[in-house]
């Protein structure tokens, strides 16, 4: 008897979690927008898309070698790669302006080629490798509490700290021809606490994704992808849900690309797990070969590029170009986790027809209403419905009021397509 009520139970369970957990595609936007999936399983297709970038500035002649950029509390940081020694700058994205250089004593510089950020630190990274060899790679790790305010700065080599790292799964440190280099890297972040890299693989034009572990020194695999180019340039939205891959084709018709990840696995590192758009953004030879990406708000920044040459020809000077990703990424819906202390939520979001609720603990509200952008009330019950038909309803951000038993108010954002 005891058996037969844990198995049924467990079958209770399980077709409780089933009516909740449909797999499959969330995104109005995807070719293949699934209107009754409640979890997202990286399926998501989209249309060829297409973005220029604003241009804003050009940059001095001293950074035509730039690799990255990011902002760090309220100030711009950039870099040159191996042609600047050990130094990189405060700079003004809108002007093209340099502020101010800082100094890494007693530091070296081989071929930096991207920097992160996270609300302590900047990180350099000392890790291109273009021929496959180096066994010197590793990461700077510099106080932001270090850097002064005048125009010429010094950090000493007992306040910077230099990270090694060895990629766990090379084993051949042999010089490799440039097109075959497998363990480039261009591309950094810092997110949950980790650092990430994203591989410029040029034999096989994906990237890999890895995680530094700093107490074994090793850069750990979590997973690759086909991204169709090379990756040059990464940096992760300041609400921590939307990560930029920069990247160029430079085979045939050269191009600049972007891929856009959001709504991976909740709680995960698994970047590619979620939903991955790629974003044309127009000939290598009109916006340049492009190496830095930093957001400046949630879904909007910056990129740079090199001095690009052809046969000797400057078709692009170094300069910067901003960017919008609003239209594609919509603030509240990218890499939503569900909060039990919120009570419910709904999904999908952003929606275009009906929404579906899921309630923990098995409570439900009491009333539900519904606001437009102007405040004004579109919908009031005196219950909860499981599925709520919001197709009448014109295109824009609403707002979800639920009232509880106990006079609690739970209220959540939806954004109607």
């Amino acid at each position: 008897m005891k058996r037969t009520a844990f198995l049924l139970l467990n079958l209770t369970f399980f077709q409780f979690f089933q009516s909740f957990a449909q797999p499959g595609c969330p995104d109005p936007q995807a070719t293949n927008y699934n209107a009754s999936a409640t979890s997202n399983d990286g399926s998501c297709v989209y249309p060829l898309t297409t973005y220029t970038p604003i241009f804003k500035a050009f940059l001095p002649a001293g950074m035509m070698e730039i690799s990255g950029h990011v902002k760090a509390g309220n100030n711009w940081y950039c870099h040159n790669d191996g042609s600047d020694g050990s130094r990189f700058y405060r700079f003004n994205p809108e002007t093209g302006t340099l502020n101010q250089e800082i100094q890494l004593k007693n530091a070296s510089n081989k071929d930096w080629e991207d920097i992160a950020a996270s609300g302590t630190h900047v990180y350099l990274g000392d890790f291109g490798n273009n021929s496959n060899d180096r066994q010197d790679l590793g990461i700077y790790k510099v106080p932001l509490s270090g850097i002064g305010s005048s125009s010429q700065e010094s950090i000493d080599d007992d306040e910077w700290t230099f990270i090694p790292f060895i990629y766990e799964d090379q084993t051949d440190f042999a010089t490799q021809p440039s097109d075959s280099t497998v363990f480039d890297c261009e591309a950094m972040i810092f997110f949950n606490g980790k650092l990430h890299l994203f591989t410029k693989n040029r034999k096989e034009y994906t990237t890999s994704h890895y995680v530094v572990n700093q107490i074994t020194g090793k850069a750990e695999k979590l997973e690759t992808f086909d991204t169709e180019g090379l990756i040059t340039g990464a940096d992760i939205s300041p609400d921590g849900k939307l990560v930029a891959l920069l990247g160029y084709d430079l085979r045939s018709l050269p191009k600049v690309f972007v891929w856009l990840l959001w709504d991976w696995q909740a709680g995960s590192d698994l970047l590619f797990s979620g939903n991955k758009r790629r974003i044309e953004l127009g000939s290598a030879l009109v916006t340049g070969q492009a190496e830095g990406i930093g957001f400046s708000g949630n879904r909007t920044g910056y990129l740079s590029n090199e001095r690009t040459l052809a046969n000797d020809i400057v078709f692009v000077e170094q300069s910067v170009r901003s960017f919008d990703f609003n239209q594609w990424v919509p603030v509240s819906t990218a890499a939503n986790e569900p909060d039990a202390n919120t009570g419910f939520q709904f999904f999908p979001n952003p929606f275009s027809q009906s929404v579906r609720f899921q309630f923990f603990d098995n409570k439900k509200p009491k009333s539900l209403r519904v606001t437009n952008q102007a405040g004004q009330m579109v919908i009031n019950l005196d219950h909860v419905p499981d599925i709520l038909d919001m197709s009448s309803l014109p295109t824009g951000k609403y707002t979800l009021e639920a009232l509880w038993q106990d006079g609690q108010v739970t209220v959540l954002q939806g954004l109607k397509l």
